[in-house]
């Protein structure tokens, strides 16, 4: 695979089309929130294991595009 060169419109987007990629996946409306992940009447505890599952979702794309820039932004996409 040929390495991109690094440049903010590369990584916009590289980071639109996964993110694109997942809501296609996951059936999500990108113009809609959280809501979408809970049913009304979810109990508290269950939108706060939701709400942080987000959040490590949050990091895991934060570290691996993080990841990616160390790697000479060599990856896939898709």
């Amino acid at each position: 695979m040929e390495r991109a060169r690094f440049s903010k419109k590369k990584a916009l987007d590289v980071l639109d089309k996964k993110a694109d990629r997942i809501a296609k996946e996951q059936r999500f409306d990108r113009s809609n929130g959280t809501s979408q992940l809970s049913p009304r009447g979810t109990s508290e505890p269950e939108c706060s294991r939701i709400e942080r599952a987000v959040e490590y979702g949050r990091m895991k794309a934060f570290e691996e595009f993080a990841e990616s820039i160390e790697e000479g932004f060599g990856f896939d996409a898709s």
